[in-house]
């Protein structure tokens, strides 16, 4: 049996987390500007500078 990862929302070119709206097809990545998000596991860490989604979205948390 394997152990799966969780599936988060990232960039697709960093594997980063993003903040992906319901109801826009992009969302913002501090490296690489606005993409179009998949789901998947988190590769690399949020960028130092890059504030927490809570404090981004504070309804979605």
């Amino acid at each position: 049996m394997t152990i799966s990862m969780p599936v988060h929302t990232v960039c697709p070119h960093c594997k980063r987390p993003v903040v992906a709206r319901p109801d826009q097809p992009r969302a913002q990545c501090p490296e690489h500007g606005p993409i179009v998000p998949m789901r998947s596991a988190i590769a690399n860490l949020p960028l130092p500078s890059t504030p927490p989604v809570a404090l981004l979205y504070p309804q979605m948390a």
